[in-house]
């Protein structure tokens, strides 16, 4: 099955589904079932992942990711769940837009700059235990 590897919190916060657009600078045209990995890096919360601006943190805090704390307690290097690669859409100023407008937290959990790639996914599951892996880089094939 294909895998992708995230950074935390994004992998936890996709196979929660409180996040449903992974951003990439780069396309698919694979479509169906995707392993979420969790990678391994670790990483300063407030500056990496909110950019050090409070109103960014606020989406986090809502999808139960506050802190350096939270933070900590997710599961790093390891496929944590899964998910159903529905669409892979070319991100323009209208759909920045769009996600900005209409979805500010999405908007926050990702980088919808004009000529990224958004991979719409849907019908996420979080596994009960999750599986030890090392990632790769790219979309990879889990064979275990």
């Amino acid at each position: 099955m294909k895998a992708l590897t995230i950074i935390q919190p994004w992998a936890t916060l996709l196979a929660t589904g409180k996040k449903r657009i992974e951003t990439r600078s780069w396309r698919t045209s694979y479509r169906g079932g995707i392993l979420i990995h969790a990678g391994m890096a670790r990483r300063d919360y407030m500056l990496d992942v909110c950019g050090g601006r409070e109103e960014r943190l606020l989406y986090f805090k809502g999808a139960g990711i506050g802190s350096d704390e939270d933070l900590q307690k997710l599961p790093f290097r390891a496929i944590i769940g899964q998910a159903d690669l529905v669409n892979c859409v070319r991100i323009d100023d209208a759909i920045a837009e769009l996600i900005r407008a209409q979805h500010p937290d999405e908007y926050t959990f990702g980088d919808f700059t004009p000529g990224r790639y958004a991979w719409v996914m849907e019908d996420p599951v979080v596994f009960d235990t999750p599986v030890p892996a090392g990632g790769k880089q790219g979309l990879w094939n889990w064979t275990e």
